[in-house]
């Protein structure tokens, strides 16, 4: 049985879906993060501007998911991990194709099984900074941003969509 998921595949789908979604190369969407920064709280060791991807799954998927930039069939999905860590990718839950735009910062073969939809309500900086790195805004018709009574920002999706 091939490997659907094999890294040279999810790598060629990744360059398709940065190309058709995100209007940007493979290096563009590399040199977009690297502008962002490491993310706040996660992989503080690995980050460099040779690896942006490390520890940015959760805020992309999170900016792919609220800016509706997702190839039709696929969704949006974490993973929780053994060592108590987790994993965001897309899935289309048919076919069991994934697009990974962070499979770059393994550096091992990662099986992708057991996903779940869940995310955070929150609108962390993280997520922020990523929307602002690739250039994308939140699908307002399918969600609303509200202010928390702390202050935090909540994401909220429409009723109905």
């Amino acid at each position: 049985m091939r490997n659907i998921n094999s890294r040279n595949k999810i790598i060629e789908r990744n360059r398709i879906f940065f190309s058709k979604y995100l209007n940007m190369t493979e290096n563009e969407f590399f040199n977009r993060l690297s502008l962002a920064g490491p993310p706040k709280g996660f992989a503080t060791k690995v980050w460099s501007t040779k690896n942006p991807t490390a520890g940015r799954c959760g805020s992309v998927i999170n900016a792919l998911r609220l800016s509706s930039k997702l190839p039709i069939g696929f969704i949006a999905c974490g993973q929780n991990e053994k060592s108590g860590g987790s994993h965001y990718y897309l899935i289309n839950p048919i076919t069991n194709e994934v697009i990974d735009p962070t499979v770059y910062q393994m550096d091992k073969p990662y099986t992708y099984e057991k996903f779940h939809t869940k995310f955070l309500p929150q609108l962390s900086e993280n997520v922020k900074k990523t929307l602002k790195a690739l250039d994308l805004e939140i699908d307002k018709s399918k969600f609303t941003v509200t202010k928390s009574k702390s202050g935090t920002d909540i994401i909220r999706r429409v009723k109905g969509k």
